[in-house]
């Protein structure tokens, strides 16, 4: 009988007292592939973002994990603004790495404080 990781997990936010986020193993076919990753930042920035939209079961946040709000919401000159900031972003990029390949993605970034990392 084969053991299977586990679906879902639910993770406290580093550096955000009371906030956590649960995110689901995702498939092969929803990672970013390498080429998404370093092409344009815009390309970058929408490939992680579907792959987080795709990611977050829940969170405790008020609004709904949608693109404009984990992207941010561009302004009058197309710029986003708000969003998850690098430090957050990077962290749960390597969670949802770690849960959906089983491997160890979030020992690259270790779970110190986000806000440390700026």
């Amino acid at each position: 009988m084969a053991l299977l990781k586990p679906t879902t997990k639910r993770l406290d936010i580093p550096g955000e007292p009371d906030q956590w986020v649960v995110i689901r193993r995702v498939a092969d076919c929803e990672l970013p592939v390498y080429h998404e990753l370093v092409g344009p930042r815009a390309l970058r920035t929408q490939a992680l973002v579907q792959l987080f939209v795709a990611a977050i079961v829940s969170w405790s946040y008020p609004e709904a994990p949608t693109f404009d709000v984990i992207a941010g919401v561009p302004n009058k000159d197309g710029v986003r603004e708000g969003g998850l900031d690098a430090a957050t972003a990077t962290w749960l990029h390597a969670q949802i790495l770690a849960l959906s390949r089983g491997d160890a993605a979030a020992e690259l970034f270790p779970s110190a404080s986000p806000s440390s990392a700026t």
